[in-house]
């Protein structure tokens, strides 16, 4: 062999492991607090396959179910840390970092899914600088579920929780829009909400439809009442250390992909809230619908006042949102 074959045969080599170095330079594995099948992980699926497809199988995302790879708080903590390059994590758990993002637990906040989640754009354009400030990269936002009431008891009016017990999660918002309807809240973690509800802790809670029916809530809580009061939002978003790593062309293919699967979630979920509520009822659930949801909007408005001037730039970003027709 000539020393020229020598050489291009080392050069080919070269090239080779180079692609092969930058492929892997460009993996990322993305953490998810749902199971395989849930809609927020079949849009996570359909987004890794659109960014592997876009970039020909340069960046590829991996995707770990079931907060394998830990609790929201610890995968958010893992993306600063750079031990995990992304994760769809509920947006509230970012509060500390982002305290403006706070302004999604006020109540009544989005007219219906059409107005969560057309509030994407928004969102993203007016948080975008705080994610990144905090080292995170905003993708942008999905719906998780929208919260209602689960009880032992028929609710419709605001009348109907007045002095009951209400299981509420750790959030002083959340405490502060239940104590303006009457009701008497008690902060209990999510994995002790069955336990309280089947031992009389309280008499009700709020969660999403899909959960109704996925952990047998029906059974210790047999009237949901849909209401959505608040809608619980899944925060897109990268390790900034690593997306900084990227050439421009993947980060468009990237952004590009999340928008698409983004929006692919509210419809996705509407469907399995459906049947996952008929299902319910022909295991002995009853439905309720709220006629009125003004009377809920003026007992709970006094929250906004009690809150919103605390959350950063919580007037500009509200005006933007109810400005979305």
């Amino acid at each position: 062999m000539t020393k020229i074959a020598t050489f291009a045969g080392a050069l080919a080599a070269g090239i080779c492991l180079g692609s092969m170095a930058i492929a892997q330079e460009f993996t990322a594995r993305l953490s998810l607090d749902v199971q395989e099948g849930n809609p927020k992980y079949v849009a996570a699926e359909n987004f890794a396959k659109a960014v592997l497809e876009a970039t020909d199988g340069a960046v590829e995302f991996k995707l770990f179910a079931n907060g394998l790879l830990g609790g929201e708080v610890e995968s958010a903590e893992g993306m600063r840390l750079g031990s995990i390059q992304g994760g769809i994590i509920t947006s509230s758990v970012y509060a500390t970092w982002v305290p403006g993002i706070q302004v999604l637990d006020l109540p009544f906040l989005f007219r219906d899914d059409a107005h969560a989640t057309a509030a994407n754009a928004v969102l993203t354009d007016r948080l975008a600088d705080k994610f990144d400030a905090q080292g995170f990269h905003l993708l942008g936002f999905s719906i998780n579920g929208a919260r209602q009431p689960m009880s032992t008891f028929p609710i419709e009016t605001p009348e109907d929780v007045a002095v009951r017990k209400m299981r509420v999660i750790q959030s002083p918002i959340h405490i502060a829009l239940w104590e303006a309807v009457g009701a008497n809240p008690v902060p209990i973690p999510a994995t002790e909400v069955y336990n309280a509800m089947q031992t009389g802790v309280v008499d009700y809670f709020d969660n999403t439809a899909t959960n109704y029916l996925t952990f047998k809530f029906f059974e210790v809580a047999p009237h949901f009442t849909n209401l959505r009061h608040v809608y619980a939002m899944g925060t897109w978003v990268v390790a900034k250390s690593w997306w900084d790593t990227l050439p421009s062309e993947y980060q468009e293919a990237i952004t590009t992909a999340a928008k698409a699967a983004e929006a692919d979630v509210a419809p996705m979920l509407a469907e399995v809230d459906a049947a996952s509520l008929a299902e319910t009822v022909k295991l002995g659930a009853t439905l309720h619908e709220v006629e009125d949801k003004q009377a809920w909007i003026d007992r709970m408005e006094p929250v906004w006042a009690q809150f919103a001037p605390s959350i950063p730039d919580a007037e500009g970003t509200i005006a933007a949102l109810r400005a979305i027709q």
